[in-house]
């Protein structure tokens, strides 16, 4: 109910339709890269740093979007990434596989949809907020 402004009635619209994609968080299960590693006859890697490359992600052998980052998490002692992705493949817990390359092989990591921030300490607030 804010004073008529141009593009007022455009990004009603826009807020008004059905997003196309969601941008949600992903766990990479460890296990499930552990063996794909395995197959290659090599130890689990874990990236050392953040990676920013477009990563398929599949449910159903459908791509339903692309993880957009990802790395190691040290605090959270977790594979993570953040994706992008069909609003019906957003909701917390929804399983969906991930793209891995190993050795110029394509291969898929299960992977679990979370809601991000992935790390939300108390202590980040000032006092007295909630």
């Amino acid at each position: 109910d804010k004073e008529y402004f141009i593009g007022q009635k455009a990004l009603q619209q826009e807020h008004a339709r059905v997003p196309s994609w969601g941008t949600m968080g992903l766990e990479v299960d460890l296990n499930s890269l552990e063996t794909i590693y395995a197959g290659f006859g090599m130890p689990l890697y874990l990236p050392h740093g953040a990676w920013n490359e477009a990563v398929p992600v599949y449910s159903g052998g459908h791509q339903i979007g692309k993880a957009t980052s990802g790395m190691w998490s040290p605090i959270l002692k977790k594979y993570i990434a953040i994706a992008r992705l069909k609003p019906q493949f957003t909701r917390p817990g929804t399983h969906v596989d991930m793209e891995v390359t190993i050795d110029a092989q394509h291969k898929l990591a299960q992977a679990t949809v979370v809601k991000m921030p992935f790390f939300d300490p108390a202590r980040k607030k000032s006092l007295g907020q909630d």
